[in-house]
């Protein structure tokens, strides 16, 4: 049997480099929030499915989870998200990602930003791809009713495939955004982030995450959403180059 073939097993190694990655990027940012007198959180859990019965039976199933925290000064923002499902009874979906970002606003709406993120993808063929960058970001809009904020900057990818455990690294530069507006008097909630990675010395080769959706409030804290994940990778040596998820998603918020 085929690595291939075999569960998707992360070393302790990996563990802790992604652990200490993680905790080195939120850590300090946010000893240095816990002095702040006026700041925001925002956090959420969302779990989704989609189930479809007939001519071809298929399962996906969604969990995430999103932490904010916001002063004058600092931002730190923290998500997680694990997808999995299957096909007439033959597994498709296998993928994981983690990542925390620290955004410094240096003047006004300009920040620094640093970031760090960690993903898995069976069914792509990736064992492991790790990210670390660095970049300018500007925000447009930060209120209850808008924010939309846009960031560019080099970074560092490594990466091992999951067949043959062969790894490469490079640099990178990656564009990300983040928009999220409430209609009709607050009752509907649109939402798009994505992320856009492009190798510096190879234009055909980079990767795209996007998540859009409307959330629907149903009561107090609990909210309905219609979520579309779609990521892609143009350089793959996956059988597809994207990957399309449509999901019915409860999502459970505290500020």
């Amino acid at each position: 049997m085929s690595a291939y073939n075999e569960p998707v097993r992360t070393s302790p190694i990996h563990l802790f480099v992604a652990a200490a990655a993680v905790c080195f990027g939120a850590g300090v940012p946010l000893s240095a929030l816990a002095g702040e007198s006026e700041r925001r959180t925002e956090a959420e859990a969302t779990a989704g499915a989609s189930i479809h019965r007939g001519n071809t039976d298929s399962e996906r199933y969604s969990v995430t989870f999103d932490y904010r925290a916001r002063s004058a000064v600092h931002r730190v923002v923290f998500d997680a998200e694990a997808n999995r499902g299957k096909s007439d009874g033959v597994q498709d979906v296998n993928n994981t990602r983690a990542g925390t970002k620290y955004d410094w606003f240096f003047h006004g709406p300009w920040y620094a930003n640093t970031n760090v993120s960690w993903r898995q993808d069976r069914e792509a063929d990736l064992y492991g791809r790790y990210s670390l960058g660095a970049g300018l970001g500007y925000q447009f809009f930060d209120d209850e009713r808008l924010r939309l904020s846009a960031e560019f900057g080099p970074s560092y990818i490594y990466e091992k495939a999951l067949a043959t455990r062969a790894s490469s690294d490079e640099g990178a530069v990656r564009w990300a955004l983040d928009y999220r507006q409430y209609i009709l008097d607050g009752v509907l909630r649109l939402f798009h982030r994505h992320e856009l990675v492009m190798t510096a010395d190879d234009s055909d080769d980079w990767f795209a995450t996007t998540r859009t959706g409307l959330r629907l409030p149903l009561y107090e804290s609990l909210s309905v959403s219609l979520q579309l994940n779609y990521d892609y990778d143009n350089q793959t040596t996956a059988e597809h180059r994207y990957d399309s998820t449509t999901l019915l998603t409860l999502t459970y918020d505290w500020h």
